[in-house]
């Protein structure tokens, strides 16, 4: 991409990545001192056991099924700031020291404390916190992190998020599982919601689209109009690349004045590069809220 928009460059080498709705109130608002998900189980009038969900001010937390709720529709958040909130509300009231929430979201990976910033910051932006007097998540400066809201324990049906939730991207299916690319993908995950514009570059057969489709995936959640992967591999002219935009977008997703949260996945854009920069940097300054992330062969 032109030097003008590579705010942010991935160079990636070594080997290819290898194969290999609440019903009712249980209880009074609380602050739990043990873990409440592990205690919220209630008997229904069956005798059968049916999980708990945690509610907070507008919200309903499902841990088992990964699911947060506002209201009664699913909430976007991406995987690590719901695994992040989980952690905080089990232990809602208690300090969670850094270094705790690290051990439990990320697992036998090294992660720097700026990810976790990052993942905190969109779990905080997702539930409103600090907007119309809601308080839900309190940093203790040097330490860690406070789950501060009241919560109640409810009784919930199974959810399943709906299927425009589920749909809201175009991205291929991963197929094969990453191996030795964890600590990249968690860079990229949080740079991205900093910076719009990162390239991730790297010789043929290295992992790139691979790598790009991880981030994708695990960012899914935290743009409200979902995410978008564009495959320039098969374009045979540069002069068509706008028309295979357009093919992938709606038509009115870009326009200007829209407020869109948007993902988009620019994948091998070695061969057509100079109008894939040129119509990146078009987009990006109509669309404020677009975020883009491409590859290209170095």
């Amino acid at each position: 991409m032109s030097m003008c928009l590579e705010s942010a460059r991935l160079r990636l080498s070594g080997i290819a990545p290898t194969i290999a709705t609440p019903v009712s109130v249980v209880t009074a608002p609380i602050f739990a001192s043990n873990s409440v998900l592990s205690q919220a189980k209630v008997s229904d009038r069956t005798g059968a056991v049916t999980d708990l969900a945690i509610g907070f001010g507008s919200f309903r937390l499902m841990a088992k099924q990964h699911l947060l709720l506002q209201g009664d529709k699913p909430l976007r958040l991406g995987s690590r700031a719901l695994e992040i909130l989980i952690v905080l509300v089990e232990r809602a009231g208690e300090l969670i020291t850094k270094e705790e929430l690290v051990a439990r979201v990320w697992p036998n990976t090294i992660v720097e404390e700026h990810n976790l910033r990052v993942h905190i910051a969109a779990l905080r932006k997702a539930l409103g916190d600090g907007q119309a007097g809601n308080r839900y998540v309190a940093t203790i400066p040097g330490r860690g992190y406070r789950f501060v809201a009241p919560i109640s324990l409810l009784e919930t049906p199974t959810v399943r998020p709906p299927a425009a939730l589920e749909s809201a991207h175009n991205l291929p299916a991963l197929l094969t599982r990453l191996v030795g690319r964890t600590q990249i993908v968690e860079t990229l995950v949080g740079q991205l919601q900093e910076r719009r514009f990162i390239t991730v570059v790297g010789p043929g057969g290295v992992g790139k689209t691979a790598v790009a489709l991880a981030v994708a995936h695990e960012l899914s959640a935290c743009f409200s109009d979902g995410v978008q992967f564009v495959d320039f591999a098969s374009v045979p002219d540069p002069l068509v690349v706008p028309s295979t935009l357009a093919s992938v977008l709606e038509p009115d997703r870009l326009r200007p004045g829209k407020e869109k949260e948007l993902l988009l996945v620019f994948d091998s854009c070695e061969h057509v590069i100079e109008l894939a920069a040129a119509l990146s940097e078009e987009i990006l300054n109509r669309a404020p809220g677009v975020h883009i992330l491409a590859t290209s062969r170095a």
